[in-house]
């Protein structure tokens, strides 16, 4: 704990050493501007989720995002905060809120799911070079937005670093077809499965891919000439 202390030196000051004190209880201030800033994030994870069994989601967004302005290098952490605010709080609000008119229930979820974006968002920024947080921002936009284009580019962009699952390049193409952008899917999958070569790696399922390129060149193939394929 010493060498932590050190190492950080005196944690944070300034504006945010501020804000940390008129958020935050004394002892967990004190902790934080003493340079411990992993055990006062941890506590504030906790903090969360006691907050989250009894449903209270205005103490549950407080601390998750203090405890990600603590520790802004832990994946785990924006991960976390994001599925509790798009997906618990948003259902929560939309579905178990007890608010009799249904636009206002909608509304009150559309902006929950916005904070997790928005948390997800600045996670991207704060450790741009892993994938996890950019595949997650893509299935926010698919599950919770139902912006298939989006998701589409948070897929590509996850994938260019490196540390993306093998599963995740099929995605880009199933979230161009949701989109309606069926020649664009076709297009991306044909580049796909050129790019796996004649001896794919098992891993990466060149067998889905042949299947969805089939698919896609009959469903193309079939649709009439009058309507419209983007």
């Amino acid at each position: 704990m010493t060498e932590s202390q050190r190492k950080n030196i005196y944690g944070f000051t300034g504006p945010t050493a501020v804000a940390l004190r008129e958020k935050v209880g004394q002892g967990l201030a004190l902790a934080t501007l003493g340079g411990f800033r992993g055990l006062a994030a941890n506590a504030l994870m906790l903090e969360a989720h006691g907050a989250w069994e009894e449903q209270q989601w205005v103490r549950v967004r407080s601390a998750l995002e203090l405890a990600t302005m603590l520790q802004p290098r832990v994946v785990v952490f924006w991960d976390m905060a994001s599925w509790h605010l798009a997906w618990n709080a948003a259902v929560s609000a939309e579905q178990y809120s007890g608010e009799s008119n249904e636009t206002r229930r909608r509304m009150e979820a559309r902006r929950w799911v916005e904070a997790g974006r928005d948390l997800l968002e600045r996670g991207t920024k704060a450790v741009p070079e892993k994938a996890i947080l950019f595949q997650r921002l893509g299935d926010l936009y698919w599950q919770r937005m139902g912006d298939y284009t989006s998701a589409a580019r948070y897929y590509r962009e996850a994938l260019t670093k490196g540390d993306a699952p093998p599963y995740l390049e099929r995605f880009v193409g199933y979230a161009l077809d949701k989109a309606g952008d069926k020649k664009g899917a076709l297009d991306y999958f044909r580049e796909l499965r050129a790019k796996m070569g004649a001896a794919p790696d098992p891993l990466r399922r060149p067998e889905v891919v042949d299947r969805e390129i089939q698919r896609l060149e009959k469903e193309i193939l079939s649709t009439p000439k009058t309507g419209k394929i983007k």
